[in-house]
């Protein structure tokens, strides 16, 4: 295969991944009934229906069907049921709990005990959101070296990551 056919298949193949979603457009329930109506009531074609309001030939065929079935109504956004909560609700009171015994636990060490403790899975995240739920969560403390009135983290206290092979040439003056 030469380079002239390689080109030519990049270019005429379909773009990889989720190409089409950056197209999507939602259309409104008055946005299908005009679609719709324009089809069975003005006699346009689906074809030209969905060339004028670039919309697939697909999605008007399954707005045209749930008109028939359910009239406008049928046209309009179908909510889904409500998702139960995944973290159970003894869980939720263990967190509460846990905080509410130890007011100085941050969210990470409570995520820890509950996981190496009760063998309760609750991630950091999740802890965050239950105790934000319970209004248990206080404003975050500042760093250790502003507690302590520094300015500036000590140097010692400052991690820096070196690439192996390179050398890293620190200068710095002492404040004291």
């Amino acid at each position: 295969m030469n380079e002239q056919t390689i080109v030519e298949k990049k270019r005429n193949s379909p773009p990889r991944g989720a190409g089409g979603a950056k197209n999507s457009h939602r259309f409104t329930a008055a946005d299908k009934l005009k679609a719709v109506r324009l089809h069975t009531e003005e006699g346009f074609s689906q074809a030209l229906v969905c060339r004028e309001l670039n919309v697939s030939k697909s999605s008007l065929g399954l707005w045209l069907q749930s008109y028939r079935l359910a009239g406008e109504a049928g046209l309009a956004p179908v909510q889904g049921p409500r998702r139960e909560p995944k973290l159970p609700q003894p869980i939720t009171d263990q967190i509460v709990e846990l905080k509410r015994e130890n007011p100085t636990f941050g969210i990470k060490r409570i995520s820890q005990i509950l996981r190496r403790c009760f063998f309760l899975p609750a991630s950091p995240e999740t802890v965050r959101q239950r105790l934000h739920a319970a209004e248990l969560m206080t404003e975050s403390s500042p760093p250790a070296f502003l507690r302590a009135g520094h300015t500036q983290p000590d140097v010692a206290d400052r991690h820096l990551h070196v690439p192996a092979g390179r050398t890293l040439r620190v200068s710095h003056r002492l404040h004291g």
